[in-house]
């Protein structure tokens, strides 16, 4: 008997200890062995926390459980919670009369290992409140679980159901998946998710490391930013479209396999879509518009293709690369921005086909920047811009572009090296081709030159190589400010065919100028060879250089207009004798009448 009251006062005194010491272990962060505690505290410590595991959900205020719910094993629908957890967790929003449909989450929701929280047809209204702390605001996520979201419209709202302020921003609500984790969502209208200043996790829908899922016919409204893909694996994106994002409207960063079958992004704060972090990745079928930033944004790496990708109106410009190595771009359209595709960064190589670049009186269609490795630009048009091509780097070749209405058609400028033009053709403008003096190897081969009304090709490139092609409806067709060559070079209705400036010397074979004043024109110290050439102009060679004529080489007044002049003749005979004709009928005597006759006038 002594032995048990021994026993039975050890054990009140352990119990009195214990019951002392716990306050201060929780104080101090303690969990008290409690897995659920343990998980809001990893979870940021959220006012009010809804622990989803199999078979059981916990309700957890400011780090105490409060309840514990028991629903069946497998898929948790979120009208089971709705109708069980209480209002002031998850609960259907009050109406003055039938039945609601509109469920309102006023707490964080973590999805441990093996759950499935679903939001179907059944709660077809959605209403995360934001709070105006992040311990006060709402969030959905997990690892290694999933939520499938189908036929929902999803928003943040305030504590009063009303859109929230703008000084909530900091508890607003997001969605997001971890590791192993999956989200579907399908067939949804998703709105006003995202935190402001907090991590990327948090920024409006998000699937992270490892996550996978997809997002199918739904539409992205006013997040932070709409959708987030953080080193996730195999998410589809097909027909869905973002909107009014606040700042990026898409980030694909160190992504794996994620497809994309018609992406629309409008109206970002930022960039409309930003890619980066993954090799060898393709996209197709991405459509922007008046974002505030780039259109498409890509940053350091290799292979890239965008395939059909358009940009309308960002204000950003079209498609940026930086530093992207092997990357092509085929078939990309880009109207109303100032820059249309531009490629900058150590190492950047990349190929652009058949573009439609359409844009205002600034910026380049195509800007090569000096520290790119290398690009090229095969086919498409480029019209409106100041610049259609701009070729600051080094080993560049346009074959068959078709430039009009820019204020220069090409432009190869800085250091740029080994630039060649083939097959080009460039209508209007300014100036048709022009490379600036530190510029080298530049060669234009067939390329076509017309209707510009300034210089056709102006050049201060040493060494530069003209074969071929023509230029014509120039001021001055062809202006050498540095050594040329020039071979089958035609050049008609411009009023001087070609100036040397002092000092440069160029030679010329199968040269073909018709010119309406001077057909070509050096100036002192300069010097060019003419071979099997012809030269056409009232004075065809001119200046204090010197033009040295070799081989068949003719120089002669253009060829006189002989049928303007006939018809000029023509006309000048039929006045005369009409004229003749008019003196002659005034002095005829007017016939006489005869006396009977009365009814004359």
């Amino acid at each position: 008997m002594r032995h048990a009251t021994r026993v039975a006062r050890a054990a009140l005194a352990a119990a009195a200890l214990l019951a002392a010491v716990a306050p201060a272990a929780h104080a101090a962060g303690g969990t008290g062995g409690d897995p659920d505690v343990a998980a809001w505290q990893r979870s940021g410590r959220p006012d009010r926390l809804m622990v989803i595991r199999p078979g059981t959900v916990a309700l957890v205020s400011h780090g105490s459980v409060v309840k514990r719910l028991y629903p069946q094993y497998g898929p948790l629908p979120l009208s089971w919670l709705a109708a069980n957890a209480g209002g002031e967790w998850i609960g259907y929003a009050p109406v003055k009369a039938g039945r609601s449909k509109t469920v309102r989450i006023n707490t964080a929701v973590l999805l441990t290992p093996g759950t499935t929280l679903q939001m179907g047809r059944r709660t077809p209204t959605v209403l995360m409140t934001a709070g105006k702390t992040a311990a006060s605001g709402t969030w959905i996520r997990g690892s290694r679980a999933t939520l499938d979201i189908d036929g929902v419209t999803l928003a943040s709202a305030a504590a009063d159901g009303s859109a929230p302020a703008p000084a909530d921003l900091a508890g607003r609500p997001y969605l997001a998946m971890g590791a192993g984790g999956r989200m579907t969502i399908d067939d949804a209208e998703v709105t006003g998710l995202g935190r402001a200043d907090a991590p990327a996790r948090e920024s409006g829908v998000t699937w992270g490391r490892t996550a996978t899922g997809s997002a199918t016919g739904s539409t992205f409204q006013g997040d932070r930013t709409g959708l987030r893909l953080t080193g996730s694996t195999g998410v589809e994106l097909d027909k869905v479209t973002v909107k009014g994002a606040v700042r990026d409207g898409v980030v694909l960063d160190g992504d794996r396999g994620t497809t994309v079958g018609g992406l629309t992004v409008e109206g970002s704060g930022g960039n409309g879509v930003t890619v980066g972090g993954t090799d060898r990745r393709s996209l197709s079928g991405v459509t922007t518009s008046d974002s505030h930033g780039t259109g498409i944004k890509a940053t350091a790496q290799h292979g890239l293709t965008l395939t059909a990708t358009a940009s309308h109106h960002d204000a950003g410009g079209g498609v940026r690369l930086i530093s992207c190595v092997s990357c092509a771009l085929d078939k990309t359209v880009v109207d109303g921005a100032s820059s249309a595709i531009s490629v900058s960064g150590q190492g950047a190589r990349v190929t652009v086909s058949d573009a439609r670049l359409t844009g205002g009186a600034d910026g380049a269609g195509v800007t090569l920047a000096a520290d790119i490795a290398g690009a090229t630009v095969t086919g498409g048009t480029i019209s409106g811009f100041d610049r259609g091509i701009a070729i600051g780097g080094p080993d560049v070749r346009v074959d068959g572009t078709t430039v009009s209405g820019a204020g220069t058609g090409i432009k190869i400028y800085g250091h740029a090296s080994d630039a060649a033009l083939n097959s080009v053709v460039v209508h209007g403008g300014r100036a048709g081709v022009t490379a600036s003096d530190a510029t080298r190897g530049v060669v234009l081969t067939g390329v076509r030159i017309s209707g510009v009304s300034g210089k056709g090709l102006a050049s201060a490139s040493t060494g530069l190589r003209v074969s071929g092609g023509s230029v014509s409806g120039a001021l001055t067709a062809v202006d050498l400010g540095a050594s040329a060559r020039l071979e089958k070079l035609t050049v008609s209705d411009a009023r001087r065919g070609m100036h040397l400036a002092s000092g440069v010397h160029a030679a010329a074979e199968g040269l073909d100028i018709l010119a309406e004043r001077k057909g070509i024109e050096a100036d002192a110290g300069a010097w060019i060879s003419i071979t099997d050439s012809r030269v056409r102009a009232p004075t065809a060679l001119s200046g204090k250089g010197t033009i040295k004529r070799l081989g068949h080489t003719e120089v002669t007044l253009p060829p006189f207009p002989w049928l303007g002049f006939a018809a000029l003749v023509a006309l000048t005979l039929a006045v005369l004798l009409q004229t003749i004709h008019q003196v002659r009928h005034r002095r005829t005597p007017r016939p006489r009448v005869a006396a009977h006759v009365r009814n004359t006038a």
